[in-house]
């Protein structure tokens, strides 16, 4: 292999924390102007700009001017691949985090705007079990053969809009349980459902989210899941 081989200077880019974080939350949630991401990733404006430079230089982004906004979004669906593949092969070599005191947190929170932490790798699990999903190897998700009646008693959609830029569906690695959960729009459905009725809670402000004794009956009847907490 030669200096000029060009998966060098893109592992190069992603090797940096704050690249990673903006092709992360461009991967989960679309599309950004710079305020956004700013804000959402609590990045001062020069810093972040830099950054953004650097991934537009590698290809990794793009920009697209919107009145007096700069836009920035993931350059093709091959970056969006990248990182479910990335969490796949790392999963395989790292340890579960203990974090003690913080155990509400590793059990059930938000990630971006869907499950995250044990609870939400075990819904995922389950729904995987019940074919209602399929995964390929790369970490991408489809609806199994069986998605229809499972997503239906959960009160989630199946469609897919049109003209939305969000992926569907993929694999998002937990951090502290070191396993998949459900991340994309049926990510983001299954946890809008589950609070729409009263399974659980909101997260509150360090994104801990609450399982209500009404959900953890629910995902015993529609997921045959047996929560011990």
């Amino acid at each position: 292999m030669n200096a000029a081989d060009p998966r060098l200077d893109l592992l190069k880019q992603l090797a940096d924390p704050l690249r990673l974080r903006i092709i992360d939350r461009l991967g989960h949630l679309g599309p950004a102007s710079v305020s956004e991401l700013a804000s959402e990733l609590d990045v001062p404006m020069p810093q972040l700009s830099n950054h953004l430079r650097r991934l537009r230089e590698a290809d990794l982004v793009t920009v697209e001017r919107k009145g007096r906004h700069a836009v920035y979004d993931l350059a093709n669906p091959g970056v969006e691949t990248l990182l479910p593949l990335l969490d796949r092969l790392t999963g395989r070599t790292a340890e579960p985090r203990v974090l003690g005191e913080r155990a509400d947190f590793a059990y059930a929170r938000s990630c971006y705007r869907h499950l995250a932490g044990a609870l939400g790798s075990d819904v995922y699990k389950s729904l995987l079990e019940r074919q209602a999903l399929s995964v390929d190897h790369d970490g991408t998700i489809e609806l199994g053969p069986q998605a229809e009646p499972v997503f239906a008693k959960l009160g989630v959609a199946t469609d897919r809009p049109a003209g939305t830029r969000k992926r569907f569906a993929f694999e998002c690695l937990d951090s502290t349980e070191l396993r998949p959960h459900l991340a994309g729009l049926m990510g983001d459905r299954v946890a809008t459902a589950m609070v729409d009725r009263g399974w659980i809670e909101p997260p509150d402000s360090e994104r801990v989210i609450q399982l209500t004794p009404a959900g953890k009956r629910a995902l015993k009847r529609t997921l045959g899941l047996d929560l011990k907490r």
